[in-house]
């Protein structure tokens, strides 16, 4: 089991996670009547992208009209109900998105206790998932005996 915390305070943003394996299958069995994405995390688990996420964005190297994210490797995607100790980040033009976040402009969620930069939600209505991203680089993870 492993518990994130905020690197710079210390402040647990997660209960006990077990690692999964990343999917591209939601985590519910269909997407709810709200027009809001599933996530593909279920409840108490965690999974490690090992793709880039988020900015900055740079030309694909088959065709430099397309660009394609070369951000952090390694984030973490957590369930959206397992988290806690997060705001919304004071920066607005990090919040943008039509219904929800989009996540494109780089973290959107803080650290209450510091207000560290910690995690990006995409989660508006054009988005595939509703995906929670810890940012790898500033957070901590304790691992814990079952």
């Amino acid at each position: 089991m492993t518990i994130f915390a905020c690197l710079v305070c210390g402040m647990p943003l997660t209960g006990d996670l077990a690692e999964t394996a990343l999917s591209d299958e939601p985590s519910e069995q269909a997407a709810n009547d709200h027009g809001v994405p599933v996530t593909r995390v279920r409840p108490g688990r965690f999974a490690v992208d090992p793709e880039p996420f988020g900015p900055p964005y740079v030309p694909a190297t088959d065709d430099p009209r397309v660009h394609v994210s070369d951000g952090p490797r390694g984030t973490i995607l957590v369930n959206p109900h397992d988290v806690h100790g997060l705001g919304p980040h004071p920066d607005p033009s990090r919040r943008n998105g039509c219904c929800r976040l989009d996540g494109l402009d780089g973290p959107n969620l803080v650290c209450r206790g510091c207000g560290s930069e910690v995690a990006t939600e995409q989660s508006d209505c054009w988005v595939s998932w509703h995906d929670l991203r810890l940012q790898p680089a500033a957070v901590t993870a304790s691992r814990r005996a079952r």
